[in-house]
């Protein structure tokens, strides 16, 4: 409608301009006589007598200078003021003229484009639209190419096995024993800075937190004890010391070394500083278990393990899923206390205890910690005398620990031995590790892991995978291709310590002037995968050679003042992983 008003409305001035300027009769036909008139009749009865007054007095002042003077213009100023209203009257129309003519334009162009603008505006937003959407998905895959580059091995985040979205898949058999379990970390306030934070981050990873794509929250109930009560963000931390009996309470050493911490803890000074933690820690288990069944009185599972340990959670939890917790039953790595020479759940593996089990010990008994305080007193290990007194206490004694295969282990990835027993299980945790070591752990999980299909359990041939030496891992490529270079068939570590002299299968060969002799009667002996040249000074002329067989070890730097030198033989090492290739390994 915008347009045509415009229009109409130009139209009209025009219209009323051109009457106006060809119907009005013009002034210059007007006479002086009848201005006059006009004057007499209209203007002078409008004045008052006051004003006339004034206005003669004025008059005749004006006349005494110019006697022809009247109220009424002369000729002369007739003729100019007549020119003057003539001109301002001409640009008076031009101006209404003008301003018709460009109305009149404006709604002819208005009439000819209208739209046209909106239209191109429209396409202005669509083609905004296409190109934000094109920006959005290249920002997006861009961020995917990050995030996968950050997975890699290479450098990979902690967080990523929360993050990685193509191999976290919910398992509904994970989720119930998840929701059904009472996970304790046990720590120590001298080694809480330090081994703590990387393990809160991994239970709000792996336990605590709700999937976020199919909505479903199944979190663990998660405890932490130490020897000090304390705090970290959302976390408590609680005392298992708390509760102890007297009888604990008056022991010289307990007491003497409890006041020590705390008195450095109330001074703010360094707990790390404290020497005695390891003397403390052994009265924490019993106590921080009757504790957390307090708490806790009906789950399934209850989950212990330590700050140095590294566990695959989703590996531990399809597991106890084909488990039956009404059964009084105990997992975990299997040791022996050599002062009573009985088997315990080491408490650096995760060890779990049944719900059933844990329900007639500490839940029958609210004193059941208390009852073997002798016992740990005379004791090194407070995790065997838990062991002890479960096993012996549950309403009929148990005799071994659950059967879980190789599952649980006690050792560093690399210091495994990888053996046919054990390379096709399922592997669920490692321990005595450093912070770093565990955050390396989480990428070799989260890697392996993507390789995977579905919910997949992680082996120990996985592992092995992994963790081989970039020089092993070349030779083992180079082994499988047939290839003849010396420098790829041939991986050896210097300072490096493969295997332990008085390992399982190992057997002294023959002494050797250097570590080439040495290899060569490992390459020359069948099944032997792995050497160990070794010499006591640089001044004897022989060193020993011993030798791995039938089973793969990786081993550690050497940190002694003796020589040594590993090596492997990669097409051994390729022939053991031929024979027991895992074609239908287990998925729990």
């Amino acid at each position: 409608m915008g347009p045509f008003i415009m229009l109409i409305f130009g139209s009209v001035l025009v219209f009323a301009f051109g009457w106006v300027y060809f119907m009005v009769p013009e002034t210059k036909n007007i006479s002086l006589e009848d201005v006059e008139v006009l004057y007499s009749e209209h203007v002078k009865p409008w004045k008052s007598a006051a004003w006339i007054k004034e206005r003669d007095d004025d008059d005749e002042e004006f006349a005494g200078q110019q006697q022809d003077s009247s109220l009424l213009p002369t000729a002369s100023n007739r003729t100019s003021s007549t020119r003057s209203r003539r001109k301002y009257c001409c640009w008076w129309k031009r101006f209404i003229f003008g301003i018709s003519l460009l109305s009149v334009c404006f709604g002819i162009f208005e009439i000819a484009f209208h739209g046209r603008e909106a239209e191109s505006l429209q396409a202005a937003k669509a083609k905004i639209s296409q190109l934000e959407q094109k920006l959005s998905e290249g920002v997006k895959g861009g961020f995917n190419r990050v995030m996968a580059t950050i997975s890699h091995p290479a450098s990979d985040p902690l967080l990523d096995v929360a993050s990685a979205s193509d191999f976290v898949r919910v398992d509904p058999d994970i989720e119930t024993v998840k929701s059904k379990s009472v996970i304790v970390l046990k720590t120590g306030a001298s080694v809480l800075a330090d081994r703590l934070p990387v393990q809160l981050v991994l239970a709000q990873a792996s336990f605590l937190a709700a999937d976020e794509r199919s909505g479903q929250t199944s979190p663990s109930l998660f405890l932490i004890y130490s020897d000090a009560a304390d705090q970290i963000g959302n976390f408590m931390i609680h005392n298992a010391l708390a509760n102890v009996s007297d009888f604990v309470r008056h022991n010289a050493d307990f007491s003497r070394q409890y006041n020590q911490l705390h008195t450095l803890l109330d001074n703010n000074a360094d707990p790390s500083s404290f020497p005695e933690g390891w003397n403390l820690d052994k009265w924490k288990f019993l106590y921080m278990w009757s504790d957390a069944c307090r708490r806790h009185p009906s789950a399934e599972w209850y989950i212990g393990y330590e700050a140095d340990t590294y566990v695959l959670w989703k590996s531990l939890f399809k597991f106890l899923s084909t488990q039956d917790s009404s059964k009084e039953t105990l997992f975990g790595c299997g040791s022996i206390l050599m002062r009573k020479h009985e088997l315990f759940a080491n408490g650096g593996c995760p060890y779990i205890i049944s719900g059933t089990l844990m329900r007639s010990t500490f839940g029958k008994d609210p004193d059941f910690a208390s009852r073997f305080d002798k016992e740990v007193e005379q004791s090194c290990c407070g995790d065997a005398e838990l062991s002890i007194a479960l096993r012996h206490s549950a309403t009929v004694p148990i005799q071994d620990l659950g059967d879980s295969g190789a599952r649980f282990q006690n050792q560093r990835p690399r210091e495994i031995v990888f053996d046919a027993g054990n390379w096709c299980q399922p592997i669920i945790n490692f321990h005595h590790l450093k912070a770093w070591e565990i955050v390396e752990l989480s990428k070799m999980e989260n890697e392996i892991r993507r390789k995977k299909r579905g919910n997949e359990t992680v082996l120990y041939s996985d592992v092995f995978d992994y963790i081989v030496p970039r020089n092993l891992r070349i030779a083992l490529d180079a082994s499988a291709r047939n290839q003849t270079s010396e420098m790829d068939l041939y991986p050896t570590k210097y300072h490096w310590q493969a295997f332990d002299i008085g390992e399982r299968d190992t057997r002294k060969g023959r002494t050797s002037k250097d570590e080439q002799e040495c290899r060569a009667q490992c390459s020359q002996s069948d099944g032997c995968t792995t050497w160990l040249w070794t010499k006591a000074t640089e001044k004897e002329k022989q060193g020993d050679c011993y030798m791995l067989h039938h089973v793969v070890r990786i081993g550690e730097a050497f940190q002694g003042t003796e020589k040594r030198t590993s090596g492997w033989i990669p097409s051994h090492v390729r022939d053991f992983q031929a024979q027991h290739s895992c074609n239908d390994p287990s998925t729990a």
